[in-house]
């Protein structure tokens, strides 16, 4: 597991929230209710890392379009996201096991510089390890109070074994919206020799099964298994790679009385190559390695059939046990599923006061519990609602 606790202030429709996460999280909610918020927020983190927040928040309209407002129109000074994390030992110390940290980043309008959007608060802290070597700032802890416009995580080196670890692994999380006419596409991109990542709205899709069926056929036969047990008359999507001509294209083969027929990717429905593409989110190599510690997929039941969406969240439960995964849904067919855990469930409610996110509350959990209601009814009637956050305290440090 790699984030462990995450307290939002003042990012979008979150006013504060303060949740816990597992393996597996899914974000259970109606339509604008706020769960693809929740998980830009933490796609705001890898992104100010990857460039800077000015850079990051551009895409998402400016900081004005980010900043929380409240009902009476009142728009907040900065947002705060703080991530607890935990991340393995850096291998000189492996007998420490793990390494617990909590990252502070306060975003707002730097008043020296014309309102240009900048870094108001930055920290890392230790809480219960040391850094071994001297971090930029005083007390051996990564802390900077001053209106920056980079972020000093971005900056650490490899010699500083406590802080490098987290800075790799949050430049390292990946958020997928996947994309039916990329899927879909020749990708023509400069094949390279080893492992392919899979983009975010889902290129190299095509590369991704061909180099799992070549150098782990095990995982693509997991791939084909899904597929031809969601899929009617299914047996496989694969990969062809053609290195004269640099190119990769998604095929499909499907059963008929004579064995095996190819399917071009024009045939092929929406539903499914989406399932293509989740699936090779979940069993790419680099997150079978946990290289990608963190998965978060928008939506992953669009396009697919009401009755076989509870198939799709045994691929979720499975690729929990390699790489944490969150995914945001307002499916109840996804929950029907013995594996549906209540404890797996994040609920995002807007009642019109801004988005409220927690776990189920207690009258929820009553109605499962005495049978009154499965997970999936829960959802579908509209009675599942979250529990409220705690109350926020500003001095609130690190991992608990």
């Amino acid at each position: 597991m790699f984030l462990t606790r995450v307290r939002i202030e003042n990012f979008r429709s979150i006013a504060a929230c303060d949740v816990r996460l597992g393996p597996l999280t899914v974000l259970a909610g109606p339509n604008a209710a706020g769960k693809s918020n929740f998980l830009d927020a933490l796609r705001f983190v890898r992104d100010a890392l990857r460039t800077s927040p000015g850079q990051a928040l551009e895409p998402r309209g400016g900081l004005e379009e980010v900043l929380h407002r409240s009902l009476a129109g009142e728009q907040a000074a900065t947002f705060r996201i703080r991530l607890d994390l935990t991340v393995p030992a850096p291998e000189p110390d492996s007998e420490r096991g793990a390494l617990d940290a909590s990252y502070l980043l306060e975003v707002g309008a730097d008043p020296g510089a014309d309102g240009r959007p900048g870094i108001r608060r930055e920290e890392l802290l230790f809480p219960r390890n040391p850094a071994l070597f001297p971090l930029p700032e005083s007390d051996q802890q990564l802390r900077s109070d001053d209106w920056r416009d980079d972020l000093l995580l971005s900056k650490v080196s490899r010699r500083q074994r406590d802080a490098y670890p987290f800075a790799r692994s949050l430049h390292s999380m990946r958020f997928y919206e996947l994309h039916t006419p990329v899927l879909r596409d020749i990708d023509q991109t400069p094949s390279r020799r080893g492992e392919v990542v899979l983009g975010e709205r889902g290129e190299h899709l095509a590369r991704v099964l061909s180099r799992l069926a070549w150098h782990k056929p095990w995982v693509k036969d997991t791939i084909d298994g899904y597929v031809s047990t969601m899929i009617e008359n299914a047996a496989a999507l694969d990969g062809k790679e053609f290195a004269e001509a640099d190119l990769a294209y998604v095929v499909g083969r499907f059963l008929e009385n004579s064995g095996h027929k190819q399917v071009d990717r024009w045939s092929l429905s929406d539903g499914t190559l989406r399932l293509a593409g989740v699936l090779a989110v979940l069993f790419q190599p680099r997150a079978l390695n946990a290289s990608i510690p963190f998965i978060g997929i928008e939506e992953p039941e669009i396009s697919l059939h009401p009755p076989v969406l509870g198939a799709l969240y045994d691929a979720l439960v499975g690729a929990s046990h390699n790489t944490q995964v969150m995914v945001t849904t307002q499916s109840a067919d996804l929950l029907d599923n013995p594996a549906a855990d209540p404890d797996h469930l994040l609920v995002v409610r807007d009642d019109g006061h801004g988005s409220t996110i927690g776990p189920i509350d207690e009258t929820g959990r009553s109605l499962l519990a005495d049978g009154v209601l499965t997970l999936p009814e829960l959802l579908r009637s509209g009675e599942m609602r979250p529990q409220s956050s705690p109350p926020h305290n500003p001095q609130e440090g690190g991992p608990q």
